[in-house]
């Protein structure tokens, strides 16, 4: 069983490859062959111990998301499991950077075998956040228009094909000009750049129209920019932060407008939902990604054993798309 792992948080020069031969499989649990595993962002943030979630126990098996099938099931596992192909949820529980990988069978779903395996392995964390964002945290009828800043993060690249399905209306904003075509072409309705007068523009290409919803990742001033357009009452959600700091938002707005600031984490959800609410949101992905209507870039894929060929590559400024591991 060969696995990536952590061996002192804050130090990724330490990351290591390791085979450490089989795991014992506990009675709710299951044994997956990996398919597919993604590399995000947030992965990097947790080796240096900068995120949400900190590993207290090491040396830590990385690795957040992927895709795989059953193997092997536990004496208090559904025994009909094996052979099934499953998502792994993000509960960080359990390392996905590995060949194979012994999970609780509460952190697995149940996902078509005629899907695209690198689709389904970055189904767990992006499009499941701009899922949430849509129809759980926000309040947002077809015809309506919400705001987001990272237009073209993997999560807002979601937020448009979902809210393109959903019938909602989207106004993006990116920092580069040469991004807007693309998402243009994904179903954004408005694209904007950032820069000078942003607010301004933004309430020029609305014109009588309001926002009823800003979705917030990185944290910085557009998400203030972006609050000046929301109808009285609107939200602002906020799910990442690329500064580390609260957006600024516009006092007179949130006093005068009455809006509402949100904070949204993914794995709270996963963690503390319902079993069929969680099972229904990725089934529904899940079969969105099957039919090919939910899909998004693969810029490259690795074997474990080049691992540091996949995070420097991962973490390479300009990427087009996501970089996985493959089995």
């Amino acid at each position: 069983m060969s696995r990536i792992m952590l061996h002192a948080v804050g130090d990724i020069s330490g990351i290591t490859l390791e085979d450490n031969g089989s795991q014992p499989l506990g009675a709710d649990d299951v044994l997956v062959a990996t398919e597919a595993a993604t590399i995000n962002p947030a992965d990097f943030l947790l080796a240096n111990g900068w995120y949400g979630f900190y590993p207290a126990d090491l040396p830590y098996a990385l690795g957040s998301e992927g895709v795989g099938r059953v193997i092997e099931a536990g004496s208090a596992a559904h025994q009909d499991l094996v052979g099934r192909r499953v998502i792994i949820l993000p509960t960080y529980e359990q390392g996905t950077w590995a060949d194979r990988i012994v999970v609780p069978a509460r952190n697995t779903v149940v996902v078509p075998d005629s899907a695209d395996a690198a689709q389904l392995a970055m189904l767990p964390i992006n499009p499941a956040t701009a899922y949430l964002l849509l129809h759980k945290y926000i309040d947002v009828k077809p015809g309506e228009w919400i705001g987001q800043n990272l237009g073209n993060s993997a999560v807002g690249q979601y937020v448009i094909k979902l809210a393109k399905l959903a019938g909602i209306r989207t106004l993006s904003v990116v920092r580069r000009a040469e991004a807007v075509a693309g998402l243009e072409a994904l179903g954004a309705n408005v694209v904007i750049v950032d820069g000078e007068n942003l607010g301004d523009r933004i309430a020029a290409v609305l014109g009588d129209t309001k926002l009823k919803a800003v979705l917030d990742g990185a944290g910085d001033a557009t998400a203030g920019e972006l609050a000046k357009s929301l109808d009285f009452g609107g939200t602002v959600v906020s799910y990442s932060s690329q500064t580390g700091e609260v957006a600024p938002l516009p006092i007179g707005n949130f006093v005068y407008g009455e809006i509402v600031h949100k904070g949204m984490w993914l794995i709270n959800w996963v963690r503390n939902a319902p079993r069929a609410e969680v099972e229904q949101a990725y089934h529904h992905l899940a079969s969105l990604v099957d039919k090919g209507e939910l899909k998004a870039a693969v810029e490259a894929t690795y074997p474990l054993e080049k691992f540091q060929d996949a995070f420097a590559h991962a973490q390479r400024p300009g990427r087009t798309g996501k970089v996985l591991f493959q089995f």
